[in-house]
Protein backbone atom coordinates (compact mmCIF):
# COMPACT_ATOMS: atom_id res chain seq x y z
CA UNK A 1 0.00 0.00 0.00
CA UNK A 2 1.22 3.55 -0.91
CA UNK A 3 1.35 6.23 1.87
CA UNK A 4 2.33 9.58 0.91
CA UNK A 5 4.25 10.96 4.33
CA UNK A 6 4.69 13.88 2.97
CA UNK A 7 1.13 14.96 2.84
CA UNK A 8 0.73 13.26 6.45
CA UNK A 9 3.79 15.37 7.91
CA UNK A 10 2.37 18.75 6.61
CA UNK A 11 -0.83 17.75 8.17
CA UNK A 12 0.71 16.68 11.63
CA UNK A 13 3.09 19.85 11.33
CA UNK A 14 6.56 17.61 11.58
CA UNK A 15 7.66 18.92 8.16
CA UNK A 16 8.28 16.95 4.65
CA UNK A 17 11.39 16.26 5.27
CA UNK A 18 11.30 13.95 9.01
CA UNK A 19 8.80 11.73 7.07
CA UNK A 20 9.99 11.81 3.39
CA UNK A 21 13.37 10.41 5.43
CA UNK A 22 11.48 7.24 7.23
CA UNK A 23 9.57 6.66 3.56
CA UNK A 24 13.10 6.33 2.47
CA UNK A 25 14.59 4.12 4.68
CA UNK A 26 11.76 1.50 4.86
CA UNK A 27 12.15 1.12 1.17
CA UNK A 28 15.59 0.57 1.57
CA UNK A 29 14.94 -1.67 4.63
CA UNK A 30 12.21 -3.52 2.11
CA UNK A 31 14.29 -3.53 -1.16
CA UNK A 32 17.96 -4.99 0.79
CA UNK A 33 15.41 -8.18 1.70
CA UNK A 34 14.51 -8.74 -1.30
CA UNK A 35 17.51 -8.33 -3.28
CA UNK A 36 19.02 -10.93 -1.48
CA UNK A 37 15.82 -13.36 -1.88
CA UNK A 38 16.25 -12.45 -5.31
CA UNK A 39 19.51 -13.12 -6.12
CA UNK A 40 19.10 -16.71 -4.05
CA UNK A 41 16.14 -17.30 -6.58
CA UNK A 42 18.64 -16.12 -9.72
CA UNK A 43 21.91 -18.21 -9.08
CA UNK A 44 22.47 -20.38 -12.13
CA UNK A 45 19.19 -19.51 -13.51
CA UNK A 46 18.81 -20.01 -17.42
CA UNK A 47 17.72 -17.78 -19.56
CA UNK A 48 17.35 -14.68 -17.62
CA UNK A 49 14.24 -12.87 -18.23
CA UNK A 50 15.59 -9.06 -18.93
CA UNK A 51 13.29 -6.25 -19.27
CA UNK A 52 14.74 -2.71 -20.54
CA UNK A 53 12.20 -0.09 -19.48
CA UNK A 54 11.36 2.40 -22.33
CA UNK A 55 9.62 5.49 -22.94
CA UNK A 56 11.61 7.16 -25.16
CA UNK A 57 12.90 6.01 -28.37
CA UNK A 58 14.98 9.24 -28.60
CA UNK A 59 16.86 7.95 -25.63
CA UNK A 60 17.43 4.57 -26.44
CA UNK A 61 21.07 3.99 -25.46
CA UNK A 62 21.35 -0.01 -24.89
CA UNK A 63 20.98 -1.26 -28.00
CA UNK A 64 24.59 -3.08 -27.59
CA UNK A 65 23.51 -4.64 -24.67
CA UNK A 66 20.54 -5.74 -25.98
CA UNK A 67 22.08 -7.30 -29.00
CA UNK A 68 24.33 -9.35 -27.30
CA UNK A 69 22.26 -10.67 -25.13
CA UNK A 70 19.96 -11.81 -27.38
CA UNK A 71 22.69 -13.72 -29.12
CA UNK A 72 23.17 -15.05 -25.32
CA UNK A 73 21.27 -18.20 -24.52
CA UNK A 74 21.56 -17.66 -21.24
CA UNK A 75 19.38 -13.79 -21.48
CA UNK A 76 15.85 -13.33 -22.77
CA UNK A 77 15.82 -9.88 -23.49
CA UNK A 78 12.82 -7.93 -24.08
CA UNK A 79 11.79 -4.10 -24.71
CA UNK A 80 8.80 -2.69 -22.40
CA UNK A 81 7.22 0.10 -23.90
CA UNK A 82 5.50 2.40 -21.70
CA UNK A 83 4.36 5.75 -20.71
CA UNK A 84 6.16 8.04 -18.44
CA UNK A 85 3.62 9.65 -15.67
CA UNK A 86 4.28 13.48 -16.18
CA UNK A 87 1.18 15.30 -16.07
CA UNK A 88 -0.43 17.39 -18.53
CA UNK A 89 1.26 20.67 -19.23
CA UNK A 90 4.80 19.12 -18.13
CA UNK A 91 6.88 19.51 -21.03
CA UNK A 92 7.67 16.22 -20.67
CA UNK A 93 3.79 14.64 -20.90
CA UNK A 94 3.35 11.50 -23.31
CA UNK A 95 0.28 10.73 -25.30
CA UNK A 96 -0.83 7.59 -26.01
CA UNK A 97 0.57 8.48 -29.76
CA UNK A 98 3.41 9.02 -28.10
CA UNK A 99 3.79 5.17 -27.08
CA UNK A 100 2.29 3.70 -29.78
CA UNK A 101 5.32 5.50 -32.29
CA UNK A 102 7.68 4.28 -29.30
CA UNK A 103 6.19 0.76 -29.69
CA UNK A 104 6.52 1.37 -33.48
CA UNK A 105 10.55 2.47 -33.35
CA UNK A 106 11.19 -0.86 -31.94
CA UNK A 107 9.02 -3.28 -33.83
CA UNK A 108 10.91 -1.90 -37.11
CA UNK A 109 14.14 -2.87 -35.81
CA UNK A 110 13.12 -6.36 -34.90
CA UNK A 111 13.69 -6.24 -31.24
CA UNK A 112 11.81 -8.20 -29.08
CA UNK A 113 9.12 -5.57 -27.62
CA UNK A 114 5.93 -5.37 -25.51
CA UNK A 115 3.65 -2.63 -24.27
CA UNK A 116 3.93 -1.35 -20.29
CA UNK A 117 1.29 0.77 -20.89
CA UNK A 118 -2.24 -0.48 -21.87
CA UNK A 119 -3.52 1.95 -24.68
CA UNK A 120 -6.63 -0.46 -25.82
CA UNK A 121 -9.31 1.41 -23.73
CA UNK A 122 -8.62 4.63 -24.68
CA UNK A 123 -9.46 3.61 -28.61
CA UNK A 124 -12.91 2.22 -27.06
CA UNK A 125 -15.07 5.27 -25.74
CA UNK A 126 -17.38 2.13 -24.51
CA UNK A 127 -14.74 1.31 -21.60
CA UNK A 128 -13.63 3.70 -18.61
CA UNK A 129 -10.53 3.20 -16.90
CA UNK A 130 -8.48 4.91 -14.75
CA UNK A 131 -4.86 6.03 -16.15
CA UNK A 132 -3.03 4.61 -13.24
CA UNK A 133 -4.95 1.20 -14.19
CA UNK A 134 -3.11 1.24 -17.76
CA UNK A 135 0.09 1.37 -16.31
CA UNK A 136 0.97 -2.57 -16.76
CA UNK A 137 2.75 -3.92 -13.73
CA UNK A 138 6.58 -5.14 -14.56
CA UNK A 139 5.71 -8.58 -12.38
CA UNK A 140 3.18 -9.80 -15.17
CA UNK A 141 6.26 -9.87 -17.73
CA UNK A 142 7.66 -12.23 -14.86
CA UNK A 143 11.15 -10.11 -15.09
CA UNK A 144 14.57 -11.20 -13.32
CA UNK A 145 16.22 -8.53 -14.15
CA UNK A 146 14.82 -4.64 -15.08
CA UNK A 147 17.34 -2.10 -17.17
CA UNK A 148 15.82 1.35 -16.79
CA UNK A 149 17.09 4.27 -18.42
CA UNK A 150 15.21 7.06 -17.03
CA UNK A 151 14.92 8.51 -13.32
CA UNK A 152 12.30 10.37 -13.80
CA UNK A 153 8.44 10.27 -13.92
CA UNK A 154 8.55 5.80 -13.53
CA UNK A 155 5.18 4.59 -12.32
CA UNK A 156 5.42 3.26 -9.08
CA UNK A 157 4.45 -0.28 -10.12
CA UNK A 158 7.02 -0.29 -12.50
CA UNK A 159 9.36 1.35 -10.45
CA UNK A 160 12.43 0.04 -8.67
CA UNK A 161 11.04 -0.59 -4.67
CA UNK A 162 7.90 -2.33 -6.17
CA UNK A 163 10.06 -4.39 -8.78
CA UNK A 164 12.65 -4.93 -5.83
CA UNK A 165 10.24 -7.77 -4.67
CA UNK A 166 10.65 -10.08 -8.11
CA UNK A 167 13.43 -8.35 -10.35
CA UNK A 168 17.11 -6.99 -9.71
CA UNK A 169 17.15 -3.40 -10.97
CA UNK A 170 19.83 -2.00 -12.78
CA UNK A 171 20.20 1.35 -14.42
CA UNK A 172 22.39 2.24 -17.92
CA UNK A 173 21.50 5.80 -17.80
CA UNK A 174 20.47 7.33 -21.33
CA UNK A 175 22.90 9.93 -21.35
CA UNK A 176 26.72 10.50 -20.64
CA UNK A 177 26.94 12.87 -17.15
CA UNK A 178 28.21 16.37 -18.02
CA UNK A 179 27.61 17.85 -14.99
CA UNK A 180 27.61 18.02 -11.37
CA UNK A 181 23.79 17.90 -10.44
CA UNK A 182 22.46 16.50 -7.73
CA UNK A 183 19.77 14.72 -9.64
CA UNK A 184 22.22 12.82 -11.86
CA UNK A 185 22.80 10.92 -8.68
CA UNK A 186 20.79 12.23 -5.54
CA UNK A 187 17.19 11.46 -6.21
CA UNK A 188 15.19 8.81 -4.39
CA UNK A 189 15.50 6.78 -7.73
CA UNK A 190 19.24 6.03 -7.62
CA UNK A 191 19.16 4.71 -3.92
CA UNK A 192 16.67 2.34 -4.09
CA UNK A 193 19.14 0.64 -7.14
CA UNK A 194 20.53 -2.90 -7.08
CA UNK A 195 23.37 -1.52 -9.83
CA UNK A 196 24.46 2.35 -11.35
CA UNK A 197 26.40 2.53 -14.79
CA UNK A 198 28.34 5.30 -14.73
CA UNK A 199 31.43 5.65 -17.63
CA UNK A 200 34.09 6.61 -16.20
CA UNK A 201 35.92 6.63 -12.75
CA UNK A 202 35.88 10.03 -12.44
CA UNK A 203 32.12 10.25 -12.40
CA UNK A 204 32.30 7.16 -9.97
CA UNK A 205 34.42 8.64 -7.08
CA UNK A 206 32.69 11.76 -7.38
CA UNK A 207 29.18 10.20 -7.02
CA UNK A 208 30.42 8.12 -4.26
CA UNK A 209 31.76 11.18 -2.52
CA UNK A 210 28.03 12.68 -2.66
CA UNK A 211 25.52 10.00 -2.50
CA UNK A 212 23.50 8.73 0.71
CA UNK A 213 25.00 5.26 0.09
CA UNK A 214 28.27 6.22 -0.68
CA UNK A 215 28.26 5.12 -4.09
CA UNK A 216 27.56 1.33 -3.12
CA UNK A 217 25.24 0.45 -6.52
CA UNK A 218 28.03 1.75 -8.77
CA UNK A 219 30.25 -0.09 -11.31
CA UNK A 220 32.08 1.47 -14.06
CA UNK A 221 31.66 -0.12 -17.19
CA UNK A 222 31.98 2.64 -20.43
CA UNK A 223 28.59 3.65 -22.16
CA UNK A 224 26.68 1.48 -24.69
CA UNK A 225 26.33 4.58 -26.70
CA UNK A 226 29.87 4.84 -27.17
CA UNK A 227 29.85 0.45 -28.79
CA UNK A 228 28.93 2.35 -32.33
CA UNK A 229 32.93 3.33 -32.56
CA UNK A 230 34.29 -0.43 -31.07
CA UNK A 231 31.84 -2.18 -33.20
CA UNK A 232 32.88 0.02 -36.70
CA UNK A 233 36.15 1.15 -35.22
CA UNK A 234 37.82 -1.63 -38.39
CA UNK A 235 35.07 -0.41 -40.75
CA UNK A 236 34.91 2.01 -43.57
CA UNK A 237 33.46 5.48 -42.82
CA UNK A 238 31.47 7.63 -45.62
CA UNK A 239 32.25 10.21 -44.82
CA UNK A 240 29.77 13.11 -45.38
CA UNK A 241 31.50 15.71 -43.63
CA UNK A 242 28.17 17.19 -41.78
CA UNK A 243 27.67 19.87 -39.02
CA UNK A 244 25.53 19.08 -36.98
CA UNK A 245 23.92 21.71 -34.85
CA UNK A 246 22.69 20.28 -31.50
CA UNK A 247 20.77 22.89 -29.13
CA UNK A 248 19.82 21.68 -25.58
CA UNK A 249 16.06 22.03 -24.63
CA UNK A 250 16.96 24.20 -21.10
CA UNK A 251 16.44 27.55 -22.90
CA UNK A 252 15.00 29.10 -20.15
CA UNK A 253 15.03 29.08 -15.87
CA UNK A 254 16.80 29.11 -12.98
CA UNK A 255 17.82 25.82 -12.09
CA UNK A 256 19.29 22.91 -14.43
CA UNK A 257 20.23 24.95 -17.16
CA UNK A 258 22.43 24.13 -20.39
CA UNK A 259 20.85 25.90 -23.38
CA UNK A 260 21.85 29.12 -25.05
CA UNK A 261 19.42 29.52 -27.71
CA UNK A 262 18.49 32.59 -26.23
CA UNK A 263 21.79 34.38 -27.75
CA UNK A 264 23.03 31.58 -29.94
CA UNK A 265 19.89 30.12 -31.77
CA UNK A 266 18.71 32.97 -34.54
CA UNK A 267 22.17 33.44 -35.38
CA UNK A 268 23.57 29.64 -35.81
CA UNK A 269 20.51 29.49 -38.40
CA UNK A 270 21.81 32.73 -39.81
CA UNK A 271 24.84 31.86 -40.53
CA UNK A 272 23.75 28.11 -42.12
CA UNK A 273 21.61 29.79 -44.11
CA UNK A 274 24.69 32.18 -45.72
CA UNK A 275 26.48 28.87 -45.98
CA UNK A 276 24.29 26.16 -47.31
CA UNK A 277 26.86 24.45 -49.44
CA UNK A 278 27.63 22.74 -46.21
CA UNK A 279 26.13 19.98 -45.34
CA UNK A 280 24.14 20.81 -42.17
CA UNK A 281 22.34 18.92 -40.01
CA UNK A 282 19.96 20.18 -37.40
CA UNK A 283 19.76 17.56 -34.34
CA UNK A 284 17.35 19.77 -31.99
CA UNK A 285 16.70 17.56 -28.08
CA UNK A 286 13.62 15.83 -28.07
CA UNK A 287 12.45 17.90 -25.63
CA UNK A 288 13.29 21.75 -27.00
CA UNK A 289 10.06 21.67 -29.15
CA UNK A 290 7.80 21.12 -26.01
CA UNK A 291 9.87 23.21 -23.33
CA UNK A 292 9.65 26.11 -25.75
CA UNK A 293 6.54 26.22 -26.19
CA UNK A 294 5.32 25.28 -22.55
CA UNK A 295 7.25 27.96 -21.20
CA UNK A 296 6.15 30.54 -23.22
CA UNK A 297 9.88 30.87 -24.34
CA UNK A 298 8.76 31.45 -28.26
CA UNK A 299 5.39 31.65 -29.65
CA UNK A 300 4.35 28.64 -31.60
CA UNK A 301 4.63 30.61 -34.97
CA UNK A 302 7.80 31.38 -34.50
CA UNK A 303 9.13 28.26 -33.32
CA UNK A 304 7.80 26.41 -36.13
CA UNK A 305 9.11 29.11 -38.53
CA UNK A 306 12.61 28.05 -37.00
CA UNK A 307 12.11 24.39 -37.72
CA UNK A 308 10.81 24.56 -40.75
CA UNK A 309 13.75 27.32 -41.99
CA UNK A 310 16.22 24.37 -40.84
CA UNK A 311 14.49 21.63 -42.69
CA UNK A 312 14.72 23.91 -45.83
CA UNK A 313 17.91 22.81 -46.27
CA UNK A 314 18.89 21.17 -43.72
CA UNK A 315 19.05 17.06 -43.29
CA UNK A 316 16.59 17.21 -40.02
CA UNK A 317 17.73 14.40 -36.81
CA UNK A 318 15.57 13.20 -34.48
CA UNK A 319 15.41 9.18 -32.71
CA UNK A 320 17.89 7.28 -31.18
CA UNK A 321 19.96 6.08 -33.87
CA UNK A 322 22.64 8.67 -34.63
CA UNK A 323 25.72 7.14 -33.66
CA UNK A 324 26.66 6.77 -37.43
CA UNK A 325 25.55 10.19 -37.90
CA UNK A 326 28.10 10.86 -35.78
CA UNK A 327 30.84 9.07 -37.19
CA UNK A 328 30.03 10.96 -40.86
CA UNK A 329 30.13 14.40 -39.69
CA UNK A 330 32.82 16.45 -39.12
CA UNK A 331 32.12 18.97 -36.52
CA UNK A 332 29.28 19.86 -34.45
CA UNK A 333 27.90 22.91 -32.63
CA UNK A 334 25.85 22.10 -29.66
CA UNK A 335 25.02 23.33 -25.71
CA UNK A 336 24.00 19.28 -25.04
CA UNK A 337 25.54 17.88 -22.07
CA UNK A 338 25.69 14.12 -22.89
CA UNK A 339 26.65 14.77 -26.44
CA UNK A 340 29.86 16.51 -25.34
CA UNK A 341 31.31 12.92 -24.11
CA UNK A 342 29.53 11.24 -27.43
CA UNK A 343 30.78 12.99 -29.91
CA UNK A 344 34.33 13.44 -28.42
CA UNK A 345 35.08 10.09 -29.49
CA UNK A 346 34.92 10.97 -32.88
CA UNK A 347 38.02 12.56 -32.51
CA UNK A 348 36.22 15.64 -34.09
CA UNK A 349 35.81 19.16 -33.00
CA UNK A 350 33.24 20.58 -31.14
CA UNK A 351 31.78 24.40 -30.34
CA UNK A 352 30.68 24.46 -27.06
CA UNK A 353 28.39 27.34 -26.62
CA UNK A 354 28.50 27.39 -22.85
CA UNK A 355 25.61 28.57 -20.68
CA UNK A 356 26.79 31.04 -17.58
CA UNK A 357 24.90 28.90 -15.41
CA UNK A 358 26.74 25.34 -16.79
CA UNK A 359 29.18 23.36 -14.45
CA UNK A 360 30.86 20.51 -16.32
CA UNK A 361 31.98 17.35 -14.15
CA UNK A 362 35.40 16.17 -13.81
CA UNK A 363 35.03 14.28 -16.89
CA UNK A 364 33.75 17.50 -18.97
CA UNK A 365 35.86 19.45 -17.44
CA UNK A 366 39.09 17.84 -19.49
CA UNK A 367 36.94 17.39 -22.20
CA UNK A 368 36.60 21.21 -22.86
CA UNK A 369 39.47 21.92 -23.19
CA UNK A 370 39.80 20.23 -26.37
CA UNK A 371 37.02 22.13 -27.85
CA UNK A 372 36.24 25.11 -28.84
CA UNK A 373 34.12 26.86 -26.00
CA UNK A 374 31.83 29.86 -26.64
CA UNK A 375 30.17 31.92 -24.17
CA UNK A 376 29.03 34.43 -25.96
CA UNK A 377 28.29 35.47 -29.37
CA UNK A 378 31.86 37.21 -30.42
CA UNK A 379 33.83 33.88 -29.24
CA UNK A 380 30.80 31.94 -31.67
CA UNK A 381 31.57 33.96 -34.37
CA UNK A 382 35.45 33.52 -34.27
CA UNK A 383 34.75 29.53 -33.93
CA UNK A 384 32.33 29.76 -36.91
CA UNK A 385 35.04 31.43 -39.46
CA UNK A 386 38.07 29.14 -37.68
CA UNK A 387 36.47 25.88 -37.56
CA UNK A 388 34.05 25.32 -39.91
CA UNK A 389 34.65 27.31 -42.75
CA UNK A 390 38.79 27.38 -42.52
CA UNK A 391 38.45 24.23 -40.52
CA UNK A 392 41.14 24.46 -38.67
CA UNK A 393 41.77 22.70 -35.23
CA UNK A 394 44.49 23.05 -33.31
CA UNK A 395 43.06 20.74 -30.53
CA UNK A 396 43.18 17.54 -32.70
CA UNK A 397 46.47 16.13 -31.21
CA UNK A 398 44.91 16.87 -27.35
CA UNK A 399 41.64 14.95 -27.90
CA UNK A 400 43.33 12.05 -29.26
CA UNK A 401 45.72 12.05 -26.43
CA UNK A 402 42.87 12.36 -23.95
CA UNK A 403 40.74 9.58 -25.28
CA UNK A 404 43.24 7.23 -24.73
CA UNK A 405 43.56 8.07 -21.13
CA UNK A 406 39.61 8.23 -20.56
CA UNK A 407 39.60 5.04 -22.19
CA UNK A 408 36.22 5.69 -23.76
CA UNK A 409 36.83 4.52 -27.34
CA UNK A 410 38.43 0.90 -27.09
CA UNK A 411 35.81 -0.39 -24.39
CA UNK A 412 33.24 -2.42 -25.03
CA UNK A 413 30.63 -1.56 -22.29
CA UNK A 414 27.91 -4.11 -23.24
CA UNK A 415 30.28 -7.00 -22.28
CA UNK A 416 31.39 -4.95 -19.04
CA UNK A 417 27.73 -4.82 -18.31
CA UNK A 418 26.82 -8.25 -19.12
CA UNK A 419 30.06 -9.89 -17.20
CA UNK A 420 29.35 -7.70 -14.24
CA UNK A 421 25.57 -9.52 -14.03
CA UNK A 422 26.95 -12.88 -14.81
CA UNK A 423 29.11 -12.53 -11.86
CA UNK A 424 26.84 -11.39 -9.60
CA UNK A 425 24.47 -14.39 -10.77
CA UNK A 426 26.98 -17.01 -10.45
Amino acid sequence: MYIDYEKIGEKLGFGKEFFYNLKVKQNLAYIKKNQSRVLKKLMHKAPINVIFYVYDESKWKSQSVYDLMDKDERFNPVVVVTKNCALEGNANYQTEEDVKRCYEFFKNKGINVEYGYDIIYHSNPSQSRQDNEQYIPFEKFNPDIIIYSHPWYVYKTQGPVVCSKFALTYYIPYFIPASEQWHEYGLRFHQYLYRHYVPTDLVKDFYSANMLNKGKSLKTVGHPILDYYFLNKDKEVNLKEYIIYAPHWTVCGDNLRFGTFDWSGERILEFAKEHKNLNWVFRPHPLLYKFALASGFLPKEKLDNYYNEWKSFALYSEGGDYMKLFSESRAMITDCGSFLSEYFVSENPVIHLVSEKFEGNSTIKEIDKTYYTACNLEELNIYLKNVILDKKDGKKSERTELLTKLKLKNSFSAKNIIDDILNDIG
